[in-house]
């Protein structure tokens, strides 16, 4: 027999990155109750994705966060690729905005997702951001969830929702307790993210080194950032590459930054992967927890976005045609 939950809510949101937090704003300008709980102690302190594009900035215009977003952006970027002579050869700078913003523009995550959460803090409601709590198990009846969760030291609690929504990253622990397989890809090819503080490069547009011998790219960021992005081979150690000495001697080979201040020196693999299904009853997935996709195009976050934009509104119908 079922015990009656500590906390009860419309929409359970597990996962506070950029999916989950735009998820509840879009809930919150439609009178839908929610919570949204992440293991983290805070919002992303670290700068991940980089690139936010037209049809992300619609979806934020529709929390009326737009604005706030595009004062820390950098606006309408294109890209240039080189050859191996370090000639340029081709260059794609998109000018229109059929959807009213730019179709590039480069950001900090760190401060997009602070915006997200602020504008939730501030609302007088029951909602809001539980940080520190683990998601332990759930289960589901025909017309709730019930989940499980925990913050370290304290005793277990149980929130139920009419629905649950899993934005809780590529290693999704909900997908994999639905037992949810994804299909697809791993690329064998790692890369090794660079992301600088400051720079002496002053090419407005992103940088694509098309060399055979090190193919490489680089990202305008907001004030004075840079990213810089180089794939590794296989007879490289991964321990080694992250080392001070031998990133600036990469990126002294790719322009005029080898002695600028590192905010983050990372190797990712990249994947390309799809869930077999994004539903399970009460319980969906969106973002990462749903998809994979590599970052060239820069449309991993941007995916995850357009989920939130898609499934909010659903789910605020849903809602209503229960009460």
């Amino acid at each position: 027999m079922t015990t009656d939950p500590d906390l009860q809510t419309d929409i359970l949101i597990v996962g506070a990155g950029p999916t989950g937090l735009l998820l509840a704003n879009l809930l919150l300008k439609m009178g839908v109750n929610y919570i949204i709980i992440d293991k983290k102690s805070k919002t992303t302190s670290e700068p991940k994705a980089v690139s936010i594009d037209d049809e992300s900035m619609r979806a934020l215009q529709a929390v009326g966060l737009s604005q706030k977003i595009q004062n820390i952006t950098v606006q309408g970027y294109g890209s240039i690729y080189r050859g191996p002579n370090g000639q340029p050869f081709a260059e794609v700078k998109p000018i229109s905005q059929e959807y009213g913003f730019d179709k590039r523009n480069g950001f900090h995550q760190p401060e997009l997702e602070k915006i997200m959460e602020d504008a939730l803090s501030s609302a007088e409601n029951d909602c809001g951001v539980v940080f520190g709590t683990k998601l332990k198990h759930f289960d589901q009846t025909e017309d709730y969830v019930n989940a499980y969760c925990a913050r370290s030291g304290q005793q277990e609690t149980n929130i139920r929702a009419k629905f649950m929504v899993a934005c809780d990253g590529g290693k999704s622990s909900i997908r994999k307790l639905l037992k949810i397989t994804m299909s697809g890809l791993t690329f064998e090819e790692p890369w090794l993210i660079v992301d600088l503080k400051s720079t002496q490069n002053r090419s407005f547009h992103t940088e694509v080194f098309c060399d055979p011998a090190r193919p490489a790219i680089t990202l305008p960021g907001p004030r004075g950032r840079r990213r810089y992005e180089f794939k590794l081979y296989k007879c490289e150690d991964q321990s080694m590459v992250v080392k001070p000495e031998f990133v600036r001697g990469l990126l002294a080979r790719f322009g005029p930054d080898a002695h600028e201040d590192f905010e983050r020196i990372l190797v990712y693999t990249f994947h390309a992967r799809i869930a077999e299904k994004w539903r399970k009853k009460r319980v969906f997935l969106a973002g990462d927890a749903a998809h994979l996709t590599p970052p060239f195009a820069g449309q991993g976050m941007n995916s995850g976005l357009r989920d939130a934009h898609n499934l909010g509104w659903k789910l605020a119908q849903a809602c209503s045609s229960n009460k």
